[in-house]
Order: C-alpha cells, then structure tokens, then sequence
C-alpha cells in the first residue's frame, strides 16, 4: 500500500503539481517550474494559495479517474494555479479565504474538464478561460461576502518581501528594482513578472532568464510579441503602460509564444502571424475592457484566450496546411516541435499514406504512366501500365501473333496490400494481340478495398484465373489472378489504379507506391512513396528473412545484453518491447529509465523518438539503427536527417542555433546505414550493417558517429559506435 502511494507521488502527483507552473509558459520543464514557482513566492501568501489550489485541483482529478497523462502535463491543474494565485494576491487571508481557495480551486478544475472536452472536440485549446471565469465568480460576490476582504499587500509588496526576507532581502529586491534599466526592457520585464502577478523586476528577469534556458526560441517570442505590442501602441499613439503590465505580459507575450511557437511550428511565418496577432489583440484587450468594465471585472488574460484558440480554429479549418504547420504532435518544446517537423518532413509520406507496394513479381517496366499518351487521360489519367521486357526492350518473344509470347502473360497478379476483395468482373475473353474490346473496357478486374475511400482496381487479367473471390480477405502480396489481354488492351498487361470507390472503372487518384526498386543500368535505387514514371523499371523489395527476424520486435520480448563502454568493466542491460494505448511500439530500458519508439513497417525498422538517458546503452543503439531496410542490398546506402535536439554534438552550438532555426537551419545531423559484409550473397545467415552519422556546419562536414550492427541467428548478435571520445561495444545475450 505504502509503496503504490509513493509511485502514485512521484510518477502522478508530483509532475503534475510542478508541471502546472510550467505549462502557464507552455512547458512541461522541471526547472522552469521551480523558479516560477520562487517567483510566486515573492507574494508568500499567494504562492501558498497557489501550490494549495493547485496540489487540490491534482489530487481531485487524480482521484476522480481522470487521464494521467493529461494530468502530468498539468492541463488539468493549471487554471487552479493562476486561481489560486489571484485570490492570494487580491484577498485577505483567513477562514473564509481558506473556504473560497477551495471552492475556486475545484470550480476551475471542473470549468478546465468541461470546457476542455467541449473544445477539444474540434481539437482547441481552453488556455486560461476557466482561470478567468472562476476568479469572476469570486470577485463579482465578494463585495457581498462581509469576512472576505481585498487586501493591499499587492500594492504594497514591499512589505511582504521585508516581512519574509527582512531589510537584506529588501535592499536586495530595491537594488534590482532601481536598475538603470531602459524604459523598453523595464517594461518588457515586469510584463513577464505580472503573469504571475508579481510587479518587479527581479521576478521577470527571473523568469526571462528561465525561458532562455528553457527554450530560445520561446525567449526570441516573448520579445517579438512585447515589441510588436510597443511599436503598435506607438503606431496609434497610446501609452504603453495604459495596457498595464498583465495585459502586455499575460496577452501579448503569451499570444505570441501560444501562436508562434507553441500551436503552430516555429517558422518566418509563425513570427510574421505574431506581428498580425498582436494588434488584433490589442483592438480585443480594449474591447473587451470597455465591455467589463460595466461590472468591474478585470480582462486578465481572456483577450489572450480568445485571440489563440481563434487562430488555431482558422488554422485547423484549413483545406491545404500551406506554409504555416500546425503541430501535431506537441512536445512541450518550441525547438523539439521545430526539429521533430524538420525531420518528419523526409518521413511525412510515411504517415501520410496507408502504405501500397507493386501488384507483381520481379522486375516490370513501366510501359505507360500518369498522363499517359494512349489511353490514360481525363478522370483516368492516374493510372499505371506494366509488363516484362527483355534487355532489348521486346515485350514477347518468337512472334507478336500469340498472347502466349509475351514475357508477363499468365504471370502472377499479387494484392498490392491487405484488404477485402470488393468487385470481380470474370470470364471475358483475351484479345488477339493487336485487337482491343472497347465493349468490356477494362477486361477482367479485381477491385480491392484497403481502408475507407481507398481502393485499388487491377485489370486486363486472363479469364478464369482468379484465385480469390468476393469478399475474400487478401493479405499483401496473396496472389489474385494471371496478367491477361481482355478488354481495352491490344497486348498483354497490367494496368493498376488507385480509387475512392468501389466501382470498376472508377475515377483514379494520384497515389504513390510505399518502396520499390528502380533499376538504372545495373544499379538499383531505393525509391519510398513515390510514383514510378513511364519507362521505369521496378521491382518490389524481397525482405531478407536474417534483417526481418532481428528486427521483428514484438511487445513482450526482452533483450539482454552485456556491454562496454570505452575500457569499463562489462555491464549488463536489457529492454523490454512495449505497445501503449496509442498503439505506439517502443522499447524501454529500465535500469536508465529510457524509452525509444520505433515502427517496423515489414520493410523498414526506423525510431521515430527517443526520451531518457543519453548515456544509455538503448541510447547509442537508437542512434545505431535509426533506420535500416529489411532488404539485403549492398549497393543501397539509407540516408536520413537526424532530429537535432536528439544528437547534439554542442550543447552550445545547439543553443546559438535555436535562436536561427525559425528562419535558418545551418546544422545537420545526417544518418547512413548499408550493409557491408554478408556470408553468402543470397538468403545471408549472418550479415553486418555498418552505421555512420555526419556533422555538418553550413558547407563544413565532418564524422560524428560511426558503428556497426552484427545480425546472426536471426537475432542482433552485436554492435558497436563509436562517438567522440565514448566507444560503444555490446553483444546479445538472448533475446525471451
């Protein structure tokens, strides 16, 4: 019992408490939640109300069943915060106090649960609206409330640092207060103290200089959006400070780093929509405090919310992305988001497409393609014609005059991907060569559907040479019929076509092959999700059967193994394979507490994520098989972008970089990996991948990494990397 509390502590409770400082920034940082929370402290009794509120509203949804993770985040928990925080900052503490701290506490949390189910439904945020309405309706009543009285310790903070700290820690605040600051940074500064209403310097210098570890990118947002606020108010002739401090810091910065760099990714047009979005939210800040001030109920940072949840919902109604990306997959950072875009951009096909591979055996040649000059035009021009060919380019041999002389009559016609047999047209008879049957267009054809709206037609198949039926289910690669020469088709061949509905002759859509081969000369080229054009010669990729079992990962397995690192003594570690709810594959470490996520898609292993120890041995294994091909071909090099904020190098070249990288990307990490030795040349049963990653710096490359992968006994038998100064040796020791 004593043992789940603790875990329930540190891996809920603890996160989610720290977590809702830092997400008012929107992070999820450890370090940037402690200073935030000494920030808050500066006003004792508001920071004591807002870690109780906060600490009550995580408990509650704890308790109540509510998602975890959501909860670690400190989505839920936040609004509780800057709740409690308001209430310690205006009222007077006491037993009424205590009540209505708890009473707002859990208002806040219900208003952020259901709120946030109703907008996220469309997939928007709610920001700091439930805060907003919950301190309403505190304060609206509390002029009716006799033992709850607003307090001047907010106007005379002095006090409380003297009543805390005494006369040192109050020279120390006046010193910093009376630097001889610019009237702009002064400004800027306590901008960012009042957004946890504080109103001084030492609180926004501290956390200025906490966003700048966090994040620069986050930094170089705060001050566009507080200078594109004061040249505006230049522009139209207002004062700055007639905005106050908590609408220039808790709308204008928060807008900027919530739409620069937070919702959308980091980009020159993320910042050029951040100078748009700041005068908007000037024309809302005034608006809506004409509107409250009826009641004499403050804004705070409700222009804030209205202004980002209304760009976002603009963003998301969108029919094509644009320039401007919006983050899909948030994490909490401005440059992961950056980095992780950066490099999904070579793997967006990947997640874009459900994956389709060639209808056939062997190599083909692509006798007509889109837009093909005979008969692929109009609604029909996405569509693909292949046979076989010989060296001389003759698609027979002997004589044109019989179906039977041509290479690719009576091959094999296999299912480009799982899916369910839908329509069969049969028993049309093959043409005489150089005849066609314009009355049965598309001969005889099988239609295949993959997912909802995705179709795949494949025709001009020989009569009474389906192996499937309708309804069938058919797995990728299952075969379905024989090439043949019925309908439209004055020679044998297989024409394929993608479409979003069932019928036979369909209009087509533009849709690419997942990999395939493509033979120049005697080389091949690796070629992933792309559309082959007229003249090509392709080929499916035949997976190696040594690469698919080490790499066939399956949720339960446990890796083992021993290694060394540089001269150290041997050590053990060992992985397990886990699924998540979000049926994301990944392995976790758990003696470094590291996780790497991967998806092998039956023809290439690759990771897509790392979090935990970069000392780890999973750490250098992840860099070692960042992506592999299950295929065995020598001459085929892999070659991919690595994430930067995964692979530093320079921490501090990485940090110069961040403040560039919206605009500018003049550091790579590039990865390669091929096969370099094998026992046999056909079917290996033992093989090495050799693995390097490249540093680049503007025109300027250099090694970063380099390292091999032994496969033996259908397993991973070893590797190695060598990086810098760390070399990197382990060997399998079983594989349960």
């Amino acid at each position: 019992m004593r043992a789940r509390i603790h875990k329930n502590l540190s891996e809920t409770i603890l996160p989610a408490v720290l977590n809702s400082y830092s997400v008012i920034f929107f992070f999820n940082n450890r370090v940037l939640a402690l200073i935030l929370f000494s920030v808050t402290c500066f006003n004792i009794v508001a920071g004591i109300s807002g870690l109780i509120s906060v600490t009550v509203a995580v408990l509650v949804a704890n308790s109540m069943g509510f998602d975890k993770n959501i909860l670690r985040q400190g989505v839920y928990s936040f609004n509780a915060l800057l709740t409690g925080i308001c209430i310690g900052t205006f009222f007077e503490p006491g037993l009424v106090f205590a009540v209505i701290l708890l009473l707002a506490a859990l208002l806040s949390l219900i208003l952020s649960i259901a709120i946030g189910g109703w907008l996220g439904k469309y997939g928007l945020p709610f920001l700091s609206i439930p805060f907003v309405l919950s301190f309403w309706i505190v304060l609206l009543p509390s002029s009716q409330l006799e033992n709850l009285g607003l307090t001047q310790r907010n106007v005379f903070w002095m006090n409380e640092i003297y009543s805390v700290g005494g006369k040192h820690l109050l020279d120390f605040f006046q010193t910093i207060d009376n630097l001889p600051l610019s009237r702009m940074v002064s400004i800027y500064f306590r901008s960012l103290s009042s957004i946890l209403f504080q109103d001084n310097l030492l609180a926004g210098i501290l956390i200025a200089v906490a966003l700048l570890i966090s994040s620069r990118i986050t930094f170089l947002l705060s001050v566009t959006g507080y200078l594109a606020a004061y040249i505006f108010a230049r522009f139209v002739g207002a004062d700055m400070l007639s905005f106050s401090f908590y609408n220039i810091g808790a709308n204008y910065i928060l807008v900027a780093i919530a739409a620069g760099g937070f919702y959308a990714i980091p980009s020159r047009y993320s910042f050029l929509w951040v100078a748009i979005l700041i005068p908007l939210t000037s024309l809302m800040i005034l608006f809506m405090s004409g509107l409250m001030n009826t009641y004499q109920l403050p804004v705070f940072s409700l222009p804030f919310s209205i202004i980002t949840i209304l760009f976002v919902w603009f963003l998301i109604l969108r029919v094509k992305p644009g320039k401007l990306a919006l983050t899909q997959l948030q994490h909490f950072s401005p440059e992961i988001n950056l980095y992780t875009y950066i490099n999904n951009l070579d793997r967006s096909m990947v997640y874009k497409f459900f994956p389709l591979y060639l209808p056939f055996w062997g190599e083909w040649k692509v006798s007509q393609g889109y837009e093909g000059r005979h008969t692929h035009k109009g609604e029909w021009s996405n569509a693909i014609d292949t046979s076989l060919a010989d060296e001389s380019g003759n698609t027979y041999e002997r004589s044109a005059g019989k179906v039977e002389n041509y290479f690719c009559y009576n091959k094999p016609v296999v299912a480009p991907a799982d899916g369910v047999v839908v329509e069969i047209n049969d028993n049309i008879d093959d043409n005489e060569p150089g005849k066609v049957n314009t009355i049965n267009n598309w001969g005889n054809t099988i239609v295949i559907k993959h997912l909802n709206t995705l179709y795949t037609q494949l025709s001009h198949l020989r009569p009474g040479s389906f192996r499937v039926k309708k309804g069938d289910f058919v797995r990728k690669g299952d075969i379905v019929a024989f090439c043949g020469n019925s309908g439209r088709s004055p020679e044998p061949h297989l024409h394929y076509q993608v479409q979003t509905t069932p019928m036979v002759g369909a209009k087509t859509i533009s849709y690419p092959f997942a990999y395939y081969l493509l033979k120049v000369n005697s080389d091949y080229r690796l070629k992933s999700f792309e559309i082959p054009a007229e003249g090509d010669v392709i080929s499916n990729i035949t997976i190696n059967q040594l690469l698919k079992a080490a790499y066939d990962l399956q949720p339960g397995m446990i890796l083992r193994f021993s290694y060394r690192i540089n001269d150290s003594e041997e050590r053990e570690a060992s992985w397990e394979v886990f699924t998540d709810a979000y049926n994301y594959t990944y392995l976790y470490c758990p003696e470094s507490q590291s996780t790497a996520w991967f998806v092998n898609d039956g023809t290439m292993f690759r990771f897509t994520s790392f979090a935990g120890n970069r000392k780890s041995l999973l750490y250098y294994f992840y860099l070692a098989s960042y992506k592999v091909l299950l295929g065995y071909y020598p001459d085929i090099e892999i070659n991919e972008l690595m994430p930067l904020h995964i692979v530093r190098k320079n921490k501090w070249w990485v940090w110069i970089h961040d403040f560039t990288a919206p605009f500018y990307q003049y550091i790579k990490f590039n990865f390669r990996n091929k096969a370099s030795w094998s026992d046999m040349s056909v079917n290996p049963s033992r093989l090495r991948l050799e693995t390097s990653i490249e540093f680049s710096l503007f025109a300027t490359r250099k090694s970063a990494a380099e390292g091999s992968i032994v496969l033996d006994d259908n397993r991973l038998a070893e590797f190695s990397l060598n990086m810098g100064n760390t070399k990197i040796w382990a060997r399998s020791q079983n594989i349960l």
